[in-house]
């Protein structure tokens, strides 16, 4: 009974996950309609002018599309540089090693390892993998093709197949597509307006860290970040409160969420609700938090701060040599690639290339990361083959002109382009329901008859899941858990740079946020992992941390910050930043100093520096 209770319990997060995953939400209809138009109208001239590799054409649309019409652009300008190096590569390893396994093979492994190893640390990481990708696809398949001069026809009209959708979907990115700042301004909104419905039910436990994960890829898309910033911190302040929130206080939070939001839609003044002068001092600095959001929405565009931009990225990672890491990622990777191929090489089963493709896609920093995402690999590619399956036995017989393709092509392309539209957690099986759907139904410029290419893709899927999980998790295994560890360990350098350098609390706060950002996701992560590796000792609690973090920033809030004792703030801090060190290295946390201050004596100020005190025990407790 206890296992059976145990399994409807996952069964309902599971259902409960996908409708969250899957809910309606403001521009997402939009988004699925500029991809499906964009996929039809690729078919359309992919079959009209009889160019090769339609399906691949119509997933690149699903590959170059993003949430704003900037990040779509770059994308898509990225891939014609990919392929174009890519084929100008190809080309010319052909001209040395078309014929010759012993120049080929080697060749194929150094391109991947290059390829991997350069989108770990290179800037331009993206375009040099997708250039290898193609480049090592290419050579796989050299034994299939019959002359060197089809090889040379099949390799330029890749540059085709990717630059016509690219060019298709810049076209209405530009013309339908929203702006980069009316995505942020979107996200802050569905931020404010499910937080302001949290309070009012009561149930805002658990979802902090999700909307901190929706706002923080915002700040680079805003033209004005200090708003988003600011949510933030209300968001991590919220931390610091007891759970469940007692209703007067959830009420009075839900009036500043609605002030908020009104300030954001221009449709009243500031107003404020101050708290009463006997109020915890979490409260004081989240109403100061929102007061402050207010003010910034509050402001015209000529009366907002001038943004000055972000830091220039660097063109390699600091440690892109020193950090063994990255080699041994690049390494794993390349002898996963070499595996399939040699496999399927060795059965004489061309069809499995696919399972190429799964190596390149799938390879991530970690177990649970590659895990996570070979079940979404495998997911998305079962549906998409039945769909097309079903497709090809009952509805392509009663086709009869290129119009009706279109519009199944255009059906299917919503439906994917719904799931692709989801967050990271979920996005990829749409992508692949995507990409299954396309290589079974776009197999020729006739209806397509045969089924054993969808038999041939789902084998190739299988063949690389089992290369890489056997691979990733034997050789040099890397857990979701170390990486975890060291985003908790970079959360703990933050407050206490936040704690001991109030002057600088800005950046300290955005350097907290973006750490707990990466620790709630690496958590997630590593629940794929379940015990394929051994478990760690000495890891602080993700919540305690949290919580932490929340009562550092309400310690260091404006009301409160001036009254903050430093001797006691510059003590926790140099109890923060040990902690910081042994967290990355392993080590058991070391132990907080007593002291004789009570959260319920003396002043605001003094209380909380009292309830940061107290988190810390808790997080030096839990990681014991």
């Amino acid at each position: 009974m206890a296992t059976l209770a145990k399994r409807m319990e996952r069964r309902t997060q599971f259902l409960a996950f996908l409708a969250q995953e899957l809910a309606p939400r403001e521009g997402r209809g939009l988004a699925v309609a500029r991809i499906a138009t964009a996929c039809t109208i690729t078919v359309a001239i992919a079959m009209v002018f009889r160019i090769p590799l339609a399906a691949y054409m119509a997933y690149m649309v699903f590959l170059t599309s993003k949430d704003d019409s900037a990040a779509t652009v770059t994308m898509a300008v990225a891939g014609t540089l990919a392929i174009t190096l890519a084929v100008i590569l190809t080309l010319g390893l052909a001209q040395i090693s078309l014929g010759d396994p012993a120049i080929r093979l080697p060749a194929m492994a150094l391109m991947t390892f290059l390829a991997m190893f350069s989108v770990r640390t290179f800037a331009l990481g993206p375009i040099s993998f997708l250039a290898g990708f193609v480049a090592v696809t290419m050579q796989s398949v050299v034994d299939e093709v019959p002359s060197p001069e089809v090889f040379t026809r099949t390799t330029l009209w890749l540059w085709v197949v990717v630059v016509v959708p690219a060019v298709i979907t810049i076209l209405i990115n530009l013309l339908f597509g929203p702006s980069a700042a009316a995505v942020a301004e979107r996200g802050v909104r569905k931020v404010l307006t499910d937080l302001d419905a949290a309070l009012t039910g009561g149930q805002i436990a658990g979802r902090l860290a999700q909307w901190r994960a929706i706002l923080v890829p915002l700040v680079e898309k805003s033209r004005n970040p200090p708003p988003t910033h600011r949510l933030l911190d209300a968001l991590v302040i919220l931390e610091a409160y007891p759970d469940p929130i007692p209703p007067r206080e959830r009420t009075r939070l839900a009036d500043l969420v609605r002030g908020c939001l009104r300030a954001l839609e221009r449709r009243s003044p500031l107003a404020e609700a101050p708290p009463g002068t006997d109020s915890m001092p979490a409260a004081r600095a989240a109403t100061h938090a929102f007061a402050e959001l207010q003010r910034e929405f509050s402001r015209t565009p000529a009366q907002q701060p001038a943004h000055t931009g972000h830091k220039p990225r660097q063109l390699f990672v600091p440690d892109a040599l020193s950090n063994p890491a990255h080699r041994k990622f690049a390494l794993k990777t390349t002898l996963a690639i070499m595996i399939v191929y040699s496999v399927y090489t060795m059965l004489d089963w061309p069809g499995l290339l696919t399972s190429i493709v799964t190596v390149f896609f799938v390879a991530l920093g970690s177990l649970g990361e590659t895990v996570h995402k070979l079940v979404l690999r495998l997911s998305g590619a079962i549906i998409g083959g039945l769909l097309a399956g079903l497709s090809i036995v009952f509805i392509l017989p009663h086709f009869t002109d290129i119009g009706q393709l279109c519009a199944l092509t255009a059906v299917v392309a919503l439906f994917a382009g719904w799931v692709a539209t989801s967050s990271e957690r979920l996005s990829y099986a749409g992508m692949q329901i995507a990409l299954a759907f396309f290589m079974g139904l776009l197999q020729t410029y006739s209806p397509a008859t045969d089924l054993t290419v969808l038999r041939d893709r789902v084998v190739g899927i299988l063949l690389g899941n089992v290369a890489m999980t056997l691979v990733f998790s034997g050789l040099w295994p890397e857990s979701a858990i170390t990486r975890l560890r060291g985003a908790l360990a970079d959360t703990l350098r933050g407050i206490a740079a936040l704690v001991r350098s109030p002057q600088n609390a800005a950046m300290n706060r955005q350097q907290t946020v973006e750490a707990l950002a990466r620790a709630d996701n690496f958590e997630t992560l590593s629940r794929f992992e379940i015990e394929m590796l051994p478990q760690q000792t000495h890891l602080p609690d993700l919540h305690g941390i949290e919580r932490l973090a929340g009562a550092a920033f309400v310690a260091t809030s404006d009301p409160l910050a001036r009254d903050v004792d430093a001797q006691a703030a510059t003590s926790l801090g140099d109890w923060l930043e040990r902690a910081a060190r042994a967290t990355a290295e392993g080590s058991p946390l070391p132990s907080v100093a007593e002291d004789a201050t009570t959260a319920e004596s003396g002043t605001a100020a003094q209380a909380a520096v009292s309830n940061l005190r107290l988190e810390t025990e808790h997080v030096a407790t839990s990681a014991q």
